[in-house]
């Protein structure tokens, strides 16, 4: 085993890896991460009539995604979607931005997704959290399901999911269906995907009942995973041989790029998060006035008094347990 240092336009993040195999297997996961894409947007095509989508957050492993799906698609075989979710930092802002205009100049389309409502409204995380009449939490994630996952109704998309990022997302793989919960989902192996692909273009048979292709030909959503195998070793190796410019985030000692505030990091990354970023600690604040005062409209229990005191336990909460979460919740 080797320490291997990167310093990517000023980043240095030290990681562990098998110098005798690394760069095989690296290679490996590229040919097959392409392949992925390439499947996706046949499938996209054929089943769905449109181009693949490939989501884009603004992090490292959207980069790595977008410039697999350059590398191996033409500009028409994809389109590139972000969910703003205005709770990201202004550098991920810019950094979206800088982004799409390159992808535009080669003729990508882009989407931003600015959650417009039915009356014009836009939907944001300071005006959904008196809505929902709790502050997200790590049991009940609300935000990312309206925030971020609205975007890609009746087609089929590409995914920076990643199986070493977290135990939940262990278990998958590269293809999926959605369902209306989690555990209704449903994971197809590449062979698998591109096997009954390939039969059900042969056959051309309306009795053809492979769950993925039936959900395809009913437009229901679908997904693929090109990098779900890639660990943080992978990630930082391609973006170091392909010099992909990143998140200037990754620069200011930041080790993941989300959601200012996000129940799910570090709670020492929430503290340096709002630290260098306090206005976003002033709208949680007043995010959270709002909905003290909406829950006492309401007649729901509520034992804070102010929005302050609404984000001093959510904090703490996201530094010891969430057994407070818990009783929120219940």
């Amino acid at each position: 085993m080797e320490q291997l240092t990167l310093d990517i336009e000023g980043i240095e993040t030290t990681i562990d890896r098998q110098t005798d195999r690394q760069p095989q297997m690296l290679d490996e996961k590229i040919k097959q991460s392409q392949e992925a894409l390439r499947l996706a947007a046949k499938m996209s095509r054929s089943y769905y009539n449109a181009p693949l989508i490939v989501t884009y957050s603004g992090g490292k492993d959207s980069d790595v995604m977008l410039h697999l799906a350059e590398s191996c698609l033409g500009k028409d075989d994809f389109e590139v979607l972000n969910s703003h979710t205005t709770v990201d930092a202004p550098d991920t802002v810019y950094h979206i931005r800088q982004v799409f205009k390159r992808l535009n100049d080669k003729g990508v389309k882009t989407t931003i997704d600015y959650h417009k409502q039915e009356d014009g409204t836009t939907l944001t995380m300071w005006n959904l959290i008196p809505q929902k009449l709790m502050p997200p939490t790590r049991i009940v994630r609300y935000c990312c399901q309206v925030l971020k996952e609205t975007g890609t109704p009746n087609r089929m998309c590409a995914l920076g999911v990643r199986e070493a990022e977290s135990t939940k997302r262990q278990g998958r793989d590269i293809f999926a269906t959605r369902g209306g919960k989690y555990a209704e989902a449903l994971f197809f192996s590449l062979s698998h995907a591109s096997e009954v692909y390939q039969e059900s273009q042969e056959m051309q048979d309306d009795a053809w009942d492979c769950t993925l292709i039936k959900k395809m030909k009913e437009n229901s959503d679908t997904m693929v995973n090109p990098i779900y195998r890639w660990s943080d070793t992978d990630i930082w190796e391609y973006i170091r041989q392909e010099q992909i410019e990143v998140n200037p985030l990754y620069t200011k000692g930041y080790e993941r790029v989300g959601c200012i505030g996000c129940p799910l990091a570090p709670y020492h990354h929430r503290i340096k998060e709002f630290t260098d970023y306090p206005q976003y600690k002033q709208l949680y604040i007043k995010a959270f006035d709002r909905m003290v005062t909406a829950r006492k409209e309401k007649g729901k229990k509520c034992e804070w008094k102010t929005g302050q005191e609404v984000f001093d336990w959510w904090m703490e909460e996201g530094k010891h347990n969430i057994k407070g979460q818990m009783c929120l919740f219940d």
